[in-house]
């Protein structure tokens, strides 16, 4: 699937949309440089699509601007994502839902189809090698699920991040290493994985062969 994806594009969508979004939060590189702890080198590489941030990176970047990394993905606008509080489904209210399933929201497709054709997923690349496809219709929800696909030898990147709530993944083909506070499990076609996202994990495709996983995380992240 990956073929189908013009990767240099899209990391220049990526690090425009970063762009974007710092001179919406009128950050100079250098302010935003020290708020990542990353180099101004670093930021303005990324933002000229010189080179692919990893998840880590993209983290930093989004956590000091205070938006999701959802934003930054090729299709996705601000309004695609909404707080909780607004999310309701147009056949059901509050006083229909039992108390014990009321912290459960529901999406709100804001118009959309319920459906996702393959061709017009929402796509990601956090590194290179590394794609994510977005399968919701948008992010105004309890939960994202993305398609994954690593190539051999990539990785999220060199060191551990977390994040809050919590993720479960099912390999479809391939293998792919998950670490989780420094254990790690080797996956391969057909197993799954559950934990809490704001352990310290990061995932990589020890193999030579493309990995491809379903990826769920309640609350959405990205």
């Amino acid at each position: 699937m990956g073929d189908d994806v013009d990767v240099a594009k899209v990391n220049l969508t990526l690090g425009s949309r970063i762009r974007a979004q710092r001179n919406k939060h009128n950050m100079k590189i250098s302010e935003l440089a020290e708020l990542t702890g990353l180099t101004s080198s670093t930021i303005s590489q990324v933002e000229r699509a010189l080179i692919s941030p990893s998840i880590a990176t993209l983290k930093k970047i989004c956590d000091a601007m205070n938006i999701p990394i959802s934003f930054l993905f090729d299709g996705v606008e601000e309004n695609d994502s909404q707080s909780e509080e607004n999310v309701v489904t147009q056949d059901t209210t509050q006083a229909d839902i039992p108390s014990h399933l009321k912290m459960f929201t529901s999406v709100n497709l804001m118009g959309l189809s319920p459906v996702v054709h393959k061709e017009n997923r929402k796509f990601l690349s956090p590194g290179p090698g590394i794609r994510f496809y977005l399968l919701n219709p948008n992010l105004a929800g309890p939960i994202e699920l993305i398609y994954n696909e690593y190539d051999p030898g990539t990785s999220t990147g060199p060191l551990p991040y977390a994040h809050p709530g919590s993720e479960c993944g099912l390999i479809l083909s391939g293998e792919l290493v998950v670490e989780i506070r420094g254990e790690s499990y080797r996956l391969t076609e057909g197993d799954s994985i559950t934990f809490n996202s704001s352990e310290p994990h990061m995932k990589r495709n020890e193999s030579d062969t493309m990995c491809t996983c379903i990826w769920a995380n309640t609350p959405p992240w990205f």
